[in-house]
C-alpha cells in the first residue's frame, strides 16, 4: 500500500481551542477539562493478570517492570 510521509507547520494561535479538541477526539483521543481524569471502564481481574503476566520477563528496573510490580500487588 502506498503511502506518504509529509511535515507540516501549523501556528497554534491559528487553531481555536474546539477545533483542537474536535481533532484530537477524531483520532481517538478523549479530551477533558478535569486534570487526572479516568476512564469509567476500569480493568477487569483477568486483563490485569493478562498484562502482568505479559510484563513478567522485564528487565528488573525497566518501565515495563516497575508497571509488572504494579499489576502484579493488585
Amino acid at each position: 500500500m502506498p503511502w506518504v510521509n509529509m511535515d507540516v507547520e501549523v501556528e497554534l494561535g491559528a487553531i481555536d481551542d474546539q477545533e483542537l479538541i474536535d481533532e484530537l477526539e477524531n483520532r481517538g483521543w478523549f479530551v477533558g477539562e478535569e486534570k487526572g481524569w479516568e476512564p469509567d471502564e476500569q480493568l477487569t481481574k483477568n486483563e490485569i493478570l493478562l498484562i502482568a503476566d505479559l510484563f513478567s520477563n522485564a528487565e528488573i528496573g525497566s518501565e515495563e517492570y516497575f508497571i509488572y510490580e504494579k499489576l502484579r500487588k493488585r
